[in-house]
C-alpha cells in the first residue's frame, strides 16, 4: 500500500509548536513546512522542519514529599516510601504534576525487586502511568526499566519489530524487557531504561504515556 501525504493548511503561529510536538510523538518528526503570508498564500518557499520538540518539561522540580502513601492494585497494595510529587511546565498542558512512589515487591519476576511507580497526581497516588522495575543487575548498574505502551493508541506494548515514536529514539535509552529481566514469561517488548536517580527520564516517560492514555 502506498503511503499518504497529509497537508495541514493555514495553521496559526500559536498552534504550530503543539502540532509539531504531537506529530513527533506519533513518529512523524520531519514535516515540510511552507510559510503562508498574511493573506494566507504560500510564498513558494519550503523548508524541512527540525525535529520538533516533544514538549517535555526541562524544569521538573520537587513540589512535595508525602508520608504514608499507598495504592490498591487488584491483587495487592503498595506502600510507598518515599512518595514524591514533581511539577513541570509544558506548552500544551501548562503545569503538570507527576508522583513517583518507591516500593519493593516480593517475588517479582523471581526475586524481590525495587519498583518506582509514576502516577498522574495532584497529591496522593491517583492514576498509575508507568512502573519502573529493577533490572537483574540493579545492584551493579542501579538501573530500572519500564515498558513503552501505545502502539495501538492505547495500552499495547511495542514489540521488537515495531517502530517506536520518534521521541523515544531521540530522547531515551531503550532496550528489550527480557534482556534486563530474565525470567520465564518476561516480555519481549521495548522498555525505557533509567538509573534510580534519573527522575527526569522517569517523569518524562510517564508524561508521554499519560498523553496516550488520558488525552481526549
Amino acid at each position: 500500500m502506498c503511503p499518504f501525504s497529509v497537508t495541514f493548511e493555514h495553521v496559526p503561529d500559536r498552534d504550530l509548536g503543539q502540532l509539531l510536538a504531537q506529530l513527533a510523538e506519533a513518529g512523524f518528526a520531519n514535516p515540510t513546512i511552507r510559510y503562508a503570508g498574511a493573506d494566507g498564500r504560500s510564498d513558494g518557499f519550503a523548508t524541512q522542519a527540525r525535529a520538533a520538540s516533544p514538549d517535555l518539561p526541562d524544569d521538573w522540580r520537587l513540589l512535595q514529599e508525602r508520608n504514608g502513601e499507598s495504592y490498591r492494585w487488584p491483587k495487592r497494595r503498595d506502600a510507598y516510601s518515599p512518595y514524591r510529587v514533581f511539577i513541570g511546565t509544558t506548552r500544551a498542558e501548562g503545569a503538570v504534576q507527576v508522583g513517583l512512589g518507591e516500593t519493593v515487591r516480593e517475588n517479582a519476576w523471581g526475586r524481590d525487586r525495587k519498583y518506582v511507580v509514576a502516577f498522574l497526581s495532584g497529591g496522593s497516588p491517583q492514576h498509575p502511568l508507568v512502573e519502573f522495575v529493577a533490572a537483574d543487575d540493579f545492584h551493579e548498574t542501579h538501573e530500572l526499566v519500564a515498558v513503552v505502551r501505545g502502539s495501538d493508541g492505547g495500552r499495547r506494548m511495542y514489540g521488537v519489530g515495531d517502530q517506536l515514536p520518534a521521541v523515544y529514539a531521540e530522547r531515551f535509552r531503550t532496550q528489550i524487557y527480557n534482556q534486563r529481566v530474565a525470567h520465564p514469561g518476561a516480555w519481549n517488548k521495548a522498555v525505557v531504561v533509567a538509573r534510580e536517580d534519573d527522575v527526569h527520564t522517569m517523569l518524562n516517560h510517564a508524561l508521554i504515556q499519560s498523553r496516550r492514555r488520558y488525552r481526549p
